[in-house]
């Protein structure tokens, strides 16, 4: 799993490299910051791509250790559907795949369309690895926070980021461009890297 951490670490830095250079656009060489405020925006994507992609990873090699008996399996891990198809591709399996290649292949099959960002989708997904009743709770405290503040202010950056992905980050009623502050992205990033960190230390 440690993989995927330091695959998260460098997008979020990639992140915040794009954001000196907002800086660098905006304080050095005197951009309006309106003209580059998609560079905000694109933060905002980037960031919550990055945690996504963390999720899908640490979730898939949780899975795979537990089908190695290196992790306790949990009740979602032993419900995790699979046809008889893939049951007799894994029985049969031979050298190359291995049974586990085909294990993991049935893993990024089931989840390829399902996106681990909201809260209420990631608590299922993170059952299929982590035996707690709990989950939020663990995770707001590991961040100094309420369990409500983490999945409120999760929920609002996942929704900014909707907006500016599905919607341009137009206002729907006057078609107007919405406004997007520098210290609120930073905010967000800052809160998706710790949410990130905290998740992947509890597991």
């Amino acid at each position: 799993m440690h993989r995927s951490k330091s695959r998260f670490n460098v997008a979020v830095l990639r992140v915040r490299n794009l954001d000196s250079l907002y800086i660098h656009l905006t304080d050095t060489l005197h951009y309006p910051a309106i003209d580059v405020s998609d560079i905000l925006r694109s933060e905002l994507v980037y960031v919550i791509s990055a945690f996504d992609k963390l999720m899908h990873d640490i979730i898939k090699q949780g899975m795979i250790d537990t089908f190695l008996g290196h992790r306790v399996a949990t009740p979602a891990y032993k419900n995790f559907t699979i046809t008889l198809a893939q049951l007799d591709a894994i029985n049969n399996a031979t050298a190359i795949p291995t049974p586990v290649d085909i294990f993991e292949g049935i893993i990024i099959q089931s989840h390829s369309h399902l996106s681990f960002q909201d809260p209420e989708k990631l608590n299922p997904a993170l059952s299929l690895i982590w035996l707690e009743s709990h989950k939020w709770q663990k995770i707001a405290i590991c961040m100094g926070m309420t369990e409500n503040d983490v999945k409120v202010e999760l929920k609002n950056i996942v929704i900014r980021r909707n907006q500016i992905v599905h919607e341009g980050d137009l206002d729907l009623l006057t078609g107007i461009l919405q406004p997007i502050r520098h210290a609120d992205v930073i905010n967000s990033v800052n809160f998706i890297d710790e949410l990130g960190n905290c998740i992947f230390s509890l597991i």
